[in-house]
């Protein structure tokens, strides 16, 4: 039974022989957080500057399992996302700055010339 499921699975097993396997069923696989917990839990933001947390232990709504990781990186990766289009927003007004000074720069000049 359980070879031909692997078979099945694992079209390239054909001609490889089984010699041992395992199944493992564990009836309380996820973690069982105490009450009041949940706030001590790390966001997936942190209050570092370009320094984010993903796990299955920061808040989100699956505790400490796969699903849980999965949906904290998801929440890291937006905030990631985030991060950079401000980092976009912060060189463009940077570049902005950096040309008004300049400008003003030659029109100082200009009227220093003209003296």
């Amino acid at each position: 039974m359980l070879t031909k499921k692997v078979l099945a699975l694992f079209p390239s097993s054909q001609g490889l022989e089984v010699t041992w396997s395992s199944v493992v069923k564990i009836g309380q696989s996820l973690y069982r957080e105490g009450p009041g917990k949940d706030p001590f839990r790390p966001d997936q933001k942190t209050p570092v500057k370009n320094f984010f947390l993903a796990g299955s232990y920061t808040k989100q709504d699956y505790i400490d399992s796969m699903e849980g990781a999965t949906l904290s990186g998801r929440q890291a990766s937006a905030f990631i996302c985030d991060a950079g289009e401000e980092l976009v927003a912060l060189r463009k007004e940077l570049a902005a700055s950096e040309c008004k000074e300049l400008k003003e720069a030659s029109y100082n000049a200009d009227k220093l010339s003209l003296v």
